[in-house]
């Protein structure tokens, strides 16, 4: 690969700014982001763009010390969170409400907009000359790095730890990456996006991927009858790449395809079909349509039994009722914390079957069903609702509908993508870590 060296990506140095805690005097109206104060009168780095005053930020907005933000233009939602020590710097910043942006972060672009709920972990880096735009509900987990001309993902974007884009050249004209909604890109991944790299949506990848865009050796150039590589990569929509799987420049990988772990792919591949091997190859197609209801209902079911499981590690009170207790019931739960609290019924119900009664007081609903229609009306109430085939989720949340959730996610059954997903912390885990906290 190229010996190309990447500039550094600045790291946040919380020493030569005052310790500011952010709570100031701000007057968001209930759906209008209240917009930050410019100050000038910061030298040194980032004096190009006018430093933020915290104390202009919403009430509700939690700045830790050491924070800095630089920007023309900026716009923050209600409940964000800037950890102690990062900075933030753009043109135009949007940090949409509920944006929760860890420890240690230092966050550039010309245009800076990370979409509403979305979790940026610590020390996070990311040096974007243009856009640097994240949907609803990202997650860039911890030691995460971007370096590139433009940088856009849609909903629901994962990002995980140590995922670097970078690796020489990406700060080339050609030095873009476009990722759709609802992608997984794993822990330790390099996308090396001297020319561009487009991910569709619905993809998913193993740790340690490595896509790259260009690649040369001095050894081994035109002079000596060989070519360097440059050519931009493409990987279509719901494809999934395995644990250290390797792209080479030029490569595509066709939709609803799966790459075997380990595999090195030089070459087109096409649609649909499971590839593998050094150089990878199609070994065989697949036949992916939905299945009838009545073997999803038992894939349904068995991820039902599999939560009741990791409930019973957790502390949490589960009830399983067998049989229809209730017309077009398949199956249902009762499940509390382990203190009780956030009863929840959850009920697998038959695709037309009418609505359960409303919960009793004190107590929430979650209906999982594989109805796929956008006219269905959204719950009132305590009352969760999953459509399992559109991956819809509307209505009420909890602890147990997040727990829920996560694991319907983690089945291949993802619902929602306006929030990142949570689950409820095992016990054992729980006390050992708020013992000396």
């Amino acid at each position: 690969m190229s010996p190309t060296t990447s500039p550094a990506l600045p790291h946040p140095d919380p020493s030569d700014v005052p310790g500011t805690g952010a709570s100031g005097p701000g007057t968001p109206g209930p759906d209008t982001p209240a917009t930050g104060t410019p100050r000038s009168d910061t030298p040194g780095l980032g004096a190009r763009l006018p430093r933020v005053a915290l104390e202009s930020l919403p009430d509700s907005c939690q700045a830790g010390p050491g924070v800095r933000i630089h920007a023309r233009r900026l716009t923050v939602g209600e409940d964000v969170r800037i950890g102690a020590g990062t900075t933030i710097v753009g043109d135009d910043v949007v940090l949409g409400d509920g944006t929760a942006i860890g420890p240690g972060c230092d966050l550039r672009a010309g245009t800076l907009h990370l979409g509403s709920g979305t979790e940026v972990g610590p020390r996070v880096r990311v040096l974007v000359a243009e856009r640097f735009v994240v949907g609803a509900a990202a997650r860039l987990a911890t030691g995460a790095e971007v370096l590139c001309r433009d940088f856009t993902a849609g909903r629901l974007f994962y990002f995980g730890d140590g995922a670097r884009v970078g690796y020489g050249g990406t700060t080339t004209s050609t030095a873009r990456v476009r990722v759709g909604d609802r992608v997984t890109i794993g822990q330790h991944t390099i996308l090396n996006a001297n020319h561009e790299i487009t991910v569709g949506d619905g993809v998913g990848t193993g740790s340690y991927l490595a896509v790259w865009t260009h690649g040369y050796h001095f050894g081994h150039g035109p002079l000596n009858g060989t070519q360097p590589a440059y050519a931009p990569v493409h990987i279509g929509r719901d494809v999934w790449l395995g644990y250290h799987v390797t792209v080479l420049p030029g490569a595509h990988v066709g939709d609803d395809t799966v790459v075997a772990a380990g595999s090195v792919v030089t070459a087109p591949i096409p649609a649909g079909v499971l590839a593998g091997g050094v150089p990878a190859r199609a070994k065989k197609p697949l036949d992916l349509r939905p299945v009838p209801d009545d073997l999803a209902h038992d894939a349904v079911r068995d991820a039902l039994r599999a939560w009741q499981t990791e409930l019973d590690w957790k502390g949490c009170l589960v009830e399983w009722h067998e049989g229809q207790d209730a017309p077009g019931c398949l199956a249902r739960l009762t499940v509390s914390l382990p203190d009780g609290s956030h009863r929840t019924h959850v009920v697998l119900l038959a695709p037309g079957a009418p609505r359960p009664t409303a919960p009793p007081a004190g107590e929430a609903l979650a209906i999982v069903t594989l109805a796929d229609d956008p006219a269905t009306p959204r719950p009132d109430g305590p009352v969760a609702l999953f459509e399992l085939r559109s991956g819809r989720l509307s209505g009420h949340t909890s602890p147990v509908v997040e727990d829920l959730r996560d694991q319907l996610r983690r089945h291949a059954m993802p619902c929602g993508d306006d929030r990142c997903f949570s689950s409820i912390e095992p016990e054992a885990f729980a006390r050992l870590k708020e013992a000396a906290a």
